[in-house]
């Protein structure tokens, strides 16, 4: 890929303004996106799911949809080729999950994270099988990421969702790690780098702060809930450049429909309210457009 370097002063006339140098006085560097692409984006005006519950995959959840460009997003180890094949067969674009930024002790491969020693660092607030992990430590990451890499896609995964890679938000207090944020955008085009080489597209999981940058280099992105916390600006530049925002708000904290669909619908936004970040399960699912 041709590398280039954004300075803040650019990024800032394109993207917020003067706030940004104040918040990032170095902006990082970041390769373009490749020009001709052998993986499949997603785009503006996408109808789609998240299911992230532990239940059979509910595949009829978008069949009422006359909308041609669905996604699903789903967990790859919960989930078997064969049914990601028969999603496939009724043209919806799968997105398999999978943590990029944790140690998560009920993954197959948890014990190669054992292995190295400082890779694993303090436990996720809430999460007790769940720690942070040093997204420095790339050559030790990356072996463990891309073996996840060829299993999705022998399992015929289109992209990947990697969440928590944008561990650097959270502090040195609560991961461990000294991060920055030039850490954890390298990182992610390693890891985006990796599900290129295999025709599979990937996203950025929230990181509101990262979007202006990951935007040159991901194909879509995630985001929970930037009405509820007023930090949606960012994710403008993706749909600039004709990339999918899929936006979640939550029920759980009082959100309904009117709140933040006008909003999502104004920035070209793709949003669904969910009942709650730790209850995704298939339905209720209400979406602020395209069914």
């Amino acid at each position: 890929m041709n590398k280039f370097v954004f300075t803040a002063l650019a990024l800032a006339a394109a993207a917020f303004g003067a706030d940004v140098q104040a918040r990032s006085p170095a902006a990082p560097a970041v390769r373009a996106e490749a020009a001709a692409a052998t993986w499949k984006p997603l785009t503006p005006g996408t109808t789609w799911n998240w299911q992230l519950d532990g239940r059979a995959v509910n595949a009829s959840v978008l069949d009422g949809s006359a909308n041609p460009k669905k996604m699903l997003d789903i967990d790859l180890d919960a989930t078997s080729a064969g049914t990601i094949a028969a999603l496939k067969a009724k043209g919806i674009y799968v997105v398999c999950y999978t943590e990029v930024g944790s140690y998560n002790m009920d993954r197959a491969d948890a014990a190669e994270f054992r292995k190295v020693p400082g890779l694993i660092g303090k436990q996720m607030e809430g999460f007790d099988r769940e720690y942070w992990v040093d997204v420095r430590k790339t050559d030790a990451l990356m072996p463990i990421m891309t073996a996840r890499l060829d299993k999705a896609k022998a399992k015929g995964c289109d992209g990947v969702e990697p969440d928590l890679d944008d561990s650097y938000s959270q502090g040195k207090t609560k991961t461990g790690f000294d991060l920055t944020i030039d850490d954890s955008l390298h990182y992610l085009q390693l890891l985006v780098d990796a599900a290129h080489a295999r025709g599979m597209s990937m996203g950025l999981k929230n990181g509101p702060e990262m979007a202006p940058y990951a935007a040159l280099f991901t194909d879509w992105a995630l985001n929970e809930e930037c009405n509820e916390f007023e930090e949606c600006d960012g994710y403008k530049e993706f749909v600039k450049r004709n990339k999918a925002v899929f936006q979640v708000e939550y029920r759980s904290n009082g959100t309904r429909v009117g709140d933040f669909c006008p909003a999502d619908n104004r920035n070209n936004f793709d949003g669904l309210l969910k009942d709650a970040s730790e209850l995704l399960h298939a339905l209720p699912r209400d979406a602020c457009r395209n069914g």
